[in-house]
């Protein structure tokens, strides 16, 4: 009975919200008909130093949009993964606070693997 329950959470996720297994940021994320919003913060501790992540995008169907926004809600970077392989870079540098990465998905099936990317940009 318990495993009949679990399939059924696990269904009614799959078609609403999508399956993440992982965690975007910290490890490769498998995810299986992903829609939604996931959204991750990075603080820049002083001015010049840039922020923000690299990695890559293997998506098999559906799409992901990822938008930096530096600390006044300027969008500094954007990227579009659609079916295939993809490298990604977004970063965001000049003044120092909180930078903001949205990651929109749309049907999105593949594997995301972020990583957290930062330097002091010299002048």
């Amino acid at each position: 009975m318990v495993f009949l329950v679990v399939i059924a959470a696990a269904v009614l996720l799959y078609f609403t919200v999508g399956l993440r297994l992982g965690y975007v940021t910290l490890m490769p994320t498998q995810l299986y008909n992903a829609n939604g919003q996931n959204h991750y913060g990075f603080e820049a501790f002083e001015d010049n130093q840039s922020v923000g992540v690299t990695g890559t995008c293997r998506v098999r169907e559906g799409r992901a949009v990822l938008r930096l926004l530096d600390p006044s809600g300027k969008q500094v970077a954007t990227q579009t993964c659609v079916p295939g392989v993809w490298s990604l870079q977004l970063t965001g540098y000049g003044q120092q606070g909180f930078y903001k990465l949205y990651i929109n998905f749309d049907r999105y099936t593949g594997v995301m693997d972020l990583n957290e990317s930062r330097n002091t940009v010299k002048r």
